[in-house]
């Protein structure tokens, strides 16, 4: 229209309802792809039938579409993209060519000598000394390696596909791209051995490599045949991020280097396993972890930026799109940073087209681009949380913060003071972030807690003020880096500000972390459960008629929220005793839960170090629902029995633990550790000896050994026995008896054993055929680490009419105990039999 000037103004862009979302074509489009990508992962589609499906589909929508036929070409139209979405996930995840390197794999390492290409950026982990482990875990590195030639004996042969290497040592040496020959042990990469236990090798699949090759005791193992990174995207990233990692280092105090590392250049690496825990204990890790926030704070500000320096908008937005696929790739390319990345683009895009844009097709566009580039990759939690935080803050959030003043609030308020205007907007900002800040955590805390079994209500207070510093500090971070490469001597400028911000989110985290009710540890939530509750909140976020009764939807959120609680507590009535032996490698944890719902362990713990409650135990005890353990049995004081400790007590409430009278005499940091965090939570121990009778439920408890004073030796020959009885059954539980203790037991007098545990993890020395014949059980099991030599260690127990199990071979063994017999079932080699009652005679 006509203006004073004869200039006209673009007229205002129409209002877009919410609606809309349902008219953005690529959201029917997004979902039918993802349909068939989520079909595939569960049931797995023949690739042949999902080609069918997606040619039947195209040839309908072309037949369809010729005849006129109103909505009938959408729907194959949506059949084929659903087809190949499902053809696609089983393509890049379940298809192998008959050369590659997986299939020469088995399940036991065997050597061999492989060369290919170094297909990703190595990964160094330093040595963190850790004095709950057994072994200290020396510097390793890890990458993946794109095999092309294979060498078994004298023969080399060709291959393809990917594996996992896993180097001892550094190899700074190394880049992606480089063609390198590596000696080590070949094996399939194992599955879970437990219930509960996370899937490694489903996980390396959705990466395409299903063998892993371990090197010797050195990074020796790997010899470079040619520099290849030059060559190679990821190799020049990497060396990128290498210079960036030594800029920081330098600037920066080694307090905060490493996190400066891990938030401006996405070097995860930089950070230990226990620094990020503490991120994620809190709820803020998306605060510190490359995602969609940090793109979109880099866009706004060098958009602003730009913008001050006169450059025009066109130009502007090319720039600022190019400089975040730039970022996002130097950061590793993860779905959070690629999901912001494509919207941005595509918003900068139609700037520069000068189209309008539904944010509703930005949203299906980057999904699009992220399961295309991965199938995989939507079912990872990053993933998953990235999207569904923007969706909540687009379609759930940004109404209520929208709202405007009347007339009347906004007259009053300009005639407020300017002083009170400033205050009055700088708390209402303060409050409206954290606002968003709960709701967003409200809607994504079912899932992750489906994830990470993990809910923390104090990233609600802890949330904002971190943002804003992490924000200041990334800021700054990259005007450090691009100063050092113009003028070094102005980084100090910079370095304080990107200290203080990141000490300040320290401080913050650290101050938190140790607040009770700051977060609960969960069981695991149903997948149904889930399932139901997203569909609905997507439902009321998309429907008119339901999000203006957002109220009622509120009220069946948490209807719905009390009926996954209530499935969480309630327990079916049971007359068994369910015995469990984890797998745990080199070490020990027996899960005992008697009919009445208590949960007692006996021992804790590995030689791989105390991370085996994270990755077996606890996830074991969630999968069975349990969230309190009453009692802990710790056998004696060797690392590899109760180093797991520490960290159940992080994720769980325990009644008392239960030790021998000389494990707490034992003078090593590992003991005085775990008897400092049980006395700083206030747990109480009890002591044992030889001829306690113990009760729990239906359940008794004899104590076998041993004595109140000696016998003389190491802690294995004081190993706690417990002779457990149930409903006439016997299991026998020995630690790590050997020696004196050993032959004090074997003077007692033999009795009737179903279930008996092989003592010191099958070892030669302790299972003699003496104490096979004192014993006879039914059944040995032998909680063990992999089998030296290709034979392992022979057992007694078999010549004795037992059957002879493993949980290195078996996996998780678990037996359970009622009136009319056991039940025993191994995990991974799916064995079920039946030992019956034996009838003492008349």
């Amino acid at each position: 229209m006509p203006t004073m000037a004869g200039m006209t103004t673009v007229p205002p862009p129409p209002v877009i309802e919410l609606d809309s979302i349902w008219r953005a074509p690529l959201v029917p489009a997004a979902l039918a792809y993802t349909a068939g990508i989520v079909f595939d992962h569960y049931a797995a589609v023949p690739f042949a039938v999902s080609l069918l499906l997606m040619l039947g589909g195209m040839a309908g929508w072309l037949v369809a579409s010729l005849r006129n036929r109103a909505r009938l070409p959408l729907a194959f139209l949506a059949l084929a993209l659903a087809a190949f979405g499902a053809a696609y996930h089983h393509y890049r995840r379940d298809i192998y060519p008959a050369d590659d390197v997986g299939g020469a794999a088995t399940g036991e390492p065997r050597p061999v000598l492989l060369r290919g290409f170094l297909d990703e950026e190595p990964l160094h982990s330093p040595a963190h000394p850790d004095p709950l482990r057994s072994i200290e875990a020396g510097e390793s590195t890890t990458t993946v390696l794109r095999a092309t030639a294979l060498r078994q004996g004298n023969d080399w042969t060709t291959v393809s596909g990917r594996v996992h290497l896993m180097i001892s040592g550094t190899a700074l040496d190394l880049h992606a791209g480089d063609e390198v020959e590596a000696v080590g042990r070949l094996s399939l990469i194992h599955g879970p051995a437990n219930p509960g236990e996370a899937d490694a090798a489903a996980n390396w699949r959705d990466r395409g490599v299903r063998a892993q090759l371990v090197t010797a005791k050195t990074a020796d193992g790997v010899t470079r045949l040619e520099r290849g990174w030059t060559a190679s995207l990821t190799g020049w990233l990497a060396i990128v991020r290498g210079w960036g990692r030594r800029v920081l280092s330098d600037a920066l105090p080694p307090e905060t280097a490493d996190t400066a590392a891990a938030l401006v250049l996405g070097e995860a690496s930089a950070m230990t396993q226990a620094e990020w825990d503490k991120f994620i204990r809190n709820g803020v890790v998306h605060a510190l972890a490359i995602s969609g926030q940090h793109l979109m704070i880099l866009a706004v500000v060098l958009w602003w930026l730009l913008r001050r320096l006169g450059v025009r908008q066109r130009k502007g937005a090319i720039a600022v799109a190019l400089f975040l696929l730039a970022y996002a790739l130097l950061a590793g390319g993860r779905p959070p940073a690629l999901r912001a990345a494509v919207a941005v683009c595509a918003a900068c895009g139609a700037l520069v087209l000068r189209r309008r844009t539904l944010p509703a097709n930005l949203f299906a566009l980057s999904w699009l681009a992220v399961a295309l580039l991965d199938p995989t990759d939507i079912f990872s939690a990053g993933c998953q949380l990235s999207f569904l935080s923007v969706a909540i803050l687009q379609w759930g959030a940004r109404p209520l913060m929208e709202r405007q003043l009347d007339e009347l609030q906004r007259v009053i308020d300009e005639a407020r003071p300017m002083w009170l205007r400033r205050l009055r907007w700088l708390g209402g900002g303060i409050l409206k972030s954290y606002l968003l800040t709960l709701i967003v955590c409200v809607a994504i805390a079912p899932l992750a807690a489906s994830h990470y079994h993990l809910v923390s209500p104090i990233g609600i207070l802890l949330g904002p003020p971190l943002v804003l510093l992490t924000a200041i500090a990334l800021v700054a971070g990259f005007l450090l880096l691009a100063v050092a490469a113009l003028c070094p001597p102005l980084t100090a400028v910079f370095a304080p500000i990107v200290h203080v911000s990141l000490a300040g989110c320290e401080y913050l985290v650290n101050l938190c972390d140790g607040w009770p009710f700051a977060r609960f540890y969960v069981a695991d939530v149903p997948q149904w459960w889930l399932w139901i509750f997203y569909v609905a909140l997507l439902a009321i976020l998309t429907q008119g008629p339901l999000r203006r009764r957002w109220r009622w939807g509120a009220a069946a959120g948490l209807g719905w929220l009390c009926v996954g609680l209530l499935c969480g507590v309630v327990r079916l009535p049971s007359d068994e005793l369910r015995c469990t032996f984890l797998a745990v490698g080199h070490g020990g944890c027996t899960v005992l839960e008697t009919s009445d719902g208590r949960t007692l362990l006996y021992d804790a713990g590995a030689l791989g170090g105390p991370d085996v409650a994270r990755r077996q135990i606890a996830p074991f005890l969630w999968h069975r629902g349990i969230r309190r353990i009453d009692e802990v049995f710790l056998s004696h004081a060797d690392l590899d029995h109760f180093n797991g400790l520490p960290e159940l007590l992080d994720r769980f409430a325990v009644g008392q633990v239960t030790c021998t009278p000389t494990f707490a005499d034992k003078n090593t940091e590992g003991v005085r550790q775990t008897m400092e965090a049980l006395r700083r939570r206030g747990i109480p121990v009890r002591i044992v000896k030889a001829g306690d009778d113990l009760k729990a439920g239906d359940v008794q408890l004899l104590v076998l050994h041993p004595p109140a004073v000696g016998p003389e030796g190491n802690e294995n020959t004081r190993s706690m026995v417990l002779e457990v009885h149930h409903a006439g059954h016997t299991l026998l539980l020995t630690g790590d008896l050997e020696g004196p203790g050993l032959e004090r037991v074997l003077a007692l007098p033999p009795f009737r054993i179903d279930i008996f545990q092989a003592p010191h993890h099958g070892s030669k020395f302790a299972n003699i055929p003496e104490l096979a014949e004192w014993a006879r059980p039914r059944v040995a099991v032998s909680s063990q680490g992999p089998p030296r030599g290709p034979g392992g260690v022979p057992e007694p127990y078999t010549a004795k009419g037992a059957r002879f199990l493993s949980t290195w071979a078996d996996g998780a063994i678990t037996i359970r105990s009622h009136s009319t017999g056991m039940v025993v079932e191994t995990f991974v080699t799916g064995q079920r039999f039946v030992l019956r009652t034996e009838r003492a005679p008349e």
